[in-house]
């Protein structure tokens, strides 16, 4: 078990499958699914976040340091594959939050099963097509353009360098094979399925849908998609940021969420 800050890495065996698990703090239960880039394990706002609660950040199946099983395919299969985590790690009532196609995941959960739910929080979710924009191809561009649709105003975001940095072979094998699994889950249909806003208009669960106004990836318009879709759900747009608010805007970011989580008291 490697220590990082104060979050710890380890592993959970999921139905025979070796899933990498990166955890820390105390209380309630969040978990967190990461997106198509992979999990870049504990970070700073995970950080803050464990002050008040138990985070947990899992790599998803094939991603990173856990096994993909023979058949996981596609986002449902990561979504049923992650209820038999949650079962695994005997969380209730927790805090289901993902970022990206994690939140797609997330919603895909949510739709499964929401009376084990606490709360929601979808973060520039994948998964709903919009309307009238477009969602921006990612696996088929340079790294140097996938980082400039990241973020809205690099200038602004804490440590910048971490994401320009030449990776190590080491590393460049493990984002090769993220990029690998991403496009096998999210390519057919395009970063969405067609039928997941019929099944969210079922889901009860308080749920906070967080947006970059500037995210260059998948337009605010799913953002607005996903809050008419859920019965109970409540839009925060975080202005100047892009695709990563967490990265970008990372105090606006957390006030949202403590707002939010603050209510369900």
């Amino acid at each position: 078990m490697t220590t990082t800050h104060s979050g710890t890495r380890s592993t959970l065996t999921v139905d025979g499958t070796q899933v990498e698990m990166f955890s820390g703090g105390s209380g309630p239960a969040v978990l967190f699914l990461h997106g198509a880039g992979g999990n870049a394990g504990w970070q700073a706002w995970h950080e803050e976040l464990a002050k008040t609660y138990t985070v947990y950040v899992p790599s998803q199946p094939g991603f990173n340091g856990t096994e993909r099983p023979e058949w996981v395919y596609t986002i449902t299969d990561v979504a049923h594959f992650n209820r038999a985590m949650v079962q695994t790690m005997g969380l209730s009532q927790y805090i289901l939050m993902g970022s990206s196609m994690g939140g797609w995941v997330a919603a895909e959960m949510a739709a499964m099963c929401h009376t084990d739910l606490r709360a929601l929080i979808l973060v520039d979710a994948a998964g709903i097509k919009p309307d009238k924009g477009e969602i921006a191809e990612i696996f088929m561009v340079s790294t140097q353009t996938r980082l400039m649709q990241r973020f809205y105003d690099p200038t602004h975001v804490p440590h910048y360098e971490r994401y320009t940095q030449p990776l190590t072979p080491e590393q460049q094998v493990v984002e090769h094979a993220n990029r690998e699994i991403a496009s096998r889950l999210c390519w057919r249909p395009y970063l969405h399925n067609l039928s997941l806003p019929h099944y969210l208009h079922k889901v009860q669960t308080p749920t906070l849908v967080v947006w970059g106004r500037q995210d260059a990836i998948i337009p605010l318009e799913c953002g607005e998609m996903y809050q008419r879709a859920l019965p109970h759900a409540t839009l925060s747009v975080i202005d100047h940021c892009g695709h990563s608010p967490a990265l970008e805007k990372p105090q606006e970011f957390l006030q949202a969420v403590h707002t939010f989580l603050h209510g369900l008291a």
